[in-house]
């Protein structure tokens, strides 16, 4: 079971292209991984939602989400060899 004290962020950002090949890479070389996914327009912010209150014109719609992986600390070397490799 994944922890915040056994586990290590790999990699953090908003291509979703970049985050499916290193799930990919990742399920090839039977790592165990656990992902976050985060939508920041969707977050409460007092009387609403930021995308409710403000609207969303402007932001564009491949930066609006930022995905998170992580990997156990035993085998965070092995990921992030594998993963600079790609």
């Amino acid at each position: 079971m994944f922890t915040i004290f056994n586990s290590e962020g790999l990699w953090m950002g908003v291509e979703m292209d970049w985050f499916n090949q290193m799930q990919t890479i990742l399920d090839n070389n039977s790592i165990p991984y656990k992902y976050k996914v985060r939508n920041h327009l969707g977050q409460f912010s007092g009387r609403g939602t930021i995308r409710g209150a403000k609207g969303s014109f402007g932001n564009p719609t491949e930066q609006m989400y930022q995905y998170e992986i992580f990997v156990y600390k035993r085998d965070f070397e092995q990921a992030k060899y594998l993963i600079k490799g790609a």
